[in-house]
């Protein structure tokens, strides 16, 4: 099936951020990289804000579909605790330019950016991670706001400082901060015979 052209253009702004970052990314830039007329991008995207925000909900589709299948792939609540952890540190290698968009622009900005049906999206996501923990004894409690700053927190922090100043791999500290993960979200859930911070 041949892709639409809104589908092209979000995919070239996509490797264009990629490559330099949002800030030197340009319309023009993206409509050569594209192969689409002006009338094509203006189009699908009258603004630059525009293509911003398709570009932002893409990127977050991508990241947010990587971390479920790493979740749902595990064999248990402690296994897909620390997968997780490993997969979002490998999306932010492989992603870098993407992640300094998302890990450095204010929450309330990304919002502005996020159309209905990508803000449905990221609800459903929070909707898929709480239905999963209170799959794995979570009793709701505290908010589930605080259960992913206890999982993911520490990721962010530390890939912020990796992504001002790149060093080895990040891989190279996933077990470490999977652990930290593990020791966080572990005592919150409950295994099938009733001990808190069981395996599953």
């Amino acid at each position: 099936m041949k892709r639409g052209g809104r589908s092209v253009i979000v995919d070239a702004a996509l490797a264009s951020v990629e490559e330099r970052g949002w800030e030197a990314t340009s319309m023009q830039a993206v409509r050569e990289r594209a192969g689409v007329s002006n009338g094509s991008l203006f189009h699908h995207f009258p603004t630059r804000a525009d293509l911003a925000a398709a570009v932002v909900a893409a990127g977050l589709a991508d990241h947010r579909a990587v971390l479920l299948r790493a979740l749902h792939a595990a064999g248990g609540a402690e296994d897909a605790v620390r997968r997780v952890v490993a997969r979002h540190l490998r999306w932010i290698e492989d992603n870098p330019q993407l992640a300094r968009l998302f890990l450095h622009s204010p929450p309330d900005v990304l919002r502005t950016m996020l159309d209905d049906a990508a803000l449905d999206a990221k609800r459903g996501f929070a909707e898929e991670i709480d239905d999963w923990l209170r799959g794995h004894g979570w009793s709701g409690a505290p908010d589930l706001t605080v259960v992913v700053a206890l999982w993911i927190g520490p990721v962010h922090e530390y890939a912020r400082g990796w992504l001002a100043s790149p060093g080895p791999s990040p891989a190279l500290v996933s077990d470490a901060l999977a652990e930290g993960a593990w020791r966080a979200v572990g005592p919150l859930l409950r295994s099938p015979g009733g001990s808190a911070g069981g395996r599953s």
